[in-house]
């Protein structure tokens, strides 16, 4: 596209160009026309790819699938192997251990075997003294399914412990891919600035051999002399937000091999956005696969086991026991069996009322995040499909601002217009030319995120290493 409109804008003025060039006397002109010349060369170098840039990849074509991997983004495996090793990440892996440990302790229950001595001494008036002595043996016992529910409160705090894993996993994805697109736009901002820089200097240049020679005010080489200074202080700062982004990646993620900074003449294009977002079902394929909504769904299910937990303890568990009894020494002696069972209070109803609430709570709470995650899913959509349109009318704009500030330079250079006005459709273009750059940006962005919160990359393999940390059931008992 850009290669098209720069033939037509040198079969439309070229002649023009070198005509003023050869013209006696048009040392202004010609330097001009140089200049000119200088800054068409320039946007065509920008189109150059490079294999060393994180850009260099083939652009997909507009007729390839939406859902292909995004040329602009680092590999997949290196993705995957570096967000493995994030600490969040750890932190998410180490809460699965304890969710297993916490399995286990469910499944063998709370209750422990106590062992009980009793010995004492017995004095009588006629029959003299004796050694007596008692010995029991006793534990609760979890009666009425007690332990078939615990046992699934284990088996769910596992799933929680997955799905928070899962979510984790994803939101460091999005944290990823943010910083990876922040970098890009950084440093092809200072790449269109440093072009403007070096034109800067070339017509500054051109402006202090005129002035010796007297065909220039030196009011116009002050001014063409202050912007070149404000384009250096524009490049400095753009140069400073690059590195910075490059140092925060390198140090969130040093896993993932960055590439060495792209020049001007590495610089590829960009590749199109992709077509056909608006075909498909994106925001249900986003709600089935949301790792927020399956962690809130987790944590329903788990009030909702904890409910009918409670419920179940309304029962007292009973304390079963075997006692030996030895009395005065041994002449008499008792065996038998002891249980006690708990009178239930009031203390067991409101821990069933309070579980009741939770469990309400919980729906509630996963009623507001399927309408947040539906929202989002809805919205990123409509940010995909409307930046693809805003990339294009940038881009536009762009081309606009890029004519204009043609025909400014071919009117300063036939004396019909200020140099004032040269350098402002200088800035306009540009402006627009960083606004059309980062407009495309956002929309590559923007499908790189749909593809990501739709778990076609980046996401979270079934057989991933947190499966395989899990130890398997165990058999329980109603102990």
């Amino acid at each position: 596209m850009f290669s098209t409109r720069l033939i037509r804008f040198r079969e439309a003025f070229g002649p023009a160009l070198r005509a003023l060039g050869e013209r006696a006397g048009g040392f202004r002109r010609g330097l001009f026309a140089t200049l000119f010349a200088a800054l068409a060369s320039a946007f065509a170098a920008a189109q150059t790819p490079s294999p060393d840039s994180p850009l260099a990849a083939a652009a997909p074509s507009a007729a390839s699938a939406s859902s292909r991997y995004p040329a602009e983004l680092p590999p997949e495996a290196v993705v995957r192997s570096t967000l493995a090793q994030l600490p969040e990440l750890q932190a998410a892996r180490a809460n699965i251990d304890y969710s297993t440990a916490e399995r286990r302790r469910l499944q063998s229950g709370p209750y422990e075997w106590n062992l009980n001595f009793d010995p004492a001494r017995r004095r009588t008036r006629n029959d003299g003294n004796f050694n007596d002595y008692e010995v029991s043996v006793n534990r609760p016992v979890r009666w009425f399914g007690k332990a078939g529910k615990d046992q699934e409160l284990g088996q769910q705090a596992m799933s929680l412990a997955e799905a928070a894993y899962a979510d984790v996993w994803h939101e460091a994805g999005r944290a990823l891919l943010a910083a990876w697109f922040e970098l890009l736009r950084e440093e092809r901002a200072v790449l269109r600035i440093s072009e403007q820089v070096t034109l800067s200097e070339q017509l500054l240049d051109g402006m202090q051999k005129r002035v010796r020679a007297g065909d220039t005010p030196k009011m116009e080489l002050m001014l063409a002399q202050t912007e070149n200074q404000r384009l250096i202080a524009v490049q400095q700062q753009a140069a400073q937000r690059a590195k910075l982004a490059r140092i925060a990646l390198e140090q969130k993620y040093p896993g993932l091999s960055l590439p060495p900074p792209i020049t001007a003449s590495e610089a590829p294009p960009l590749p199109d956005i992709p077509e056909g977002l608006e075909n498909a079902d994106w925001v249900a394929r986003i709600i089935s696969g949301n790792h927020e909504l399956e962690q809130a769904q987790a944590q329903t299910r788990q009030k909702e086991l904890l409910a009918e937990r409670s419920a179940l303890e309304r029962t007292p568990d009973p304390t079963i026991g075997l006692r030996y009894t030895n009395e005065r020494n041994g002449e008499d002696r008792i065996v038998g069996v002891a249980v006690s069972i708990p009178l239930p209070g009031e203390a067991r109803r409101a821990g069933h009322a309070g579980a009741l609430a939770q469990l309400d709570q919980a729906r509630q709470e996963e009623t507001r995040i399927r309408n947040k995650v539906e929202l989002e899913a809805r919205q990123l959509l409509t940010q995909v499909t409307t930046a693809k349109e805003i990339a294009t009318t940038q881009a536009r704009i762009r081309d606009q601002a890029q004519s204009n500030a043609a025909l400014v330079t071919k009117a300063y250079t036939l004396g019909e217009s200020a140099f004032a006005d040269t350098l402002l459709a200088g800035r306009q273009a540009l402006e627009a030319a960083q606004a059309a750059e980062t407009a495309h940006l956002d929309a590559l962005e923007l499908h790189a995120r749909l593809l990501l919160d739709a778990h076609l990359i980046w996401h979270l393999e079934h057989d991933h290493e947190t499966t395989t940390r899990q130890t398997p059931p165990q058999e329980h008992s109603d102990r």
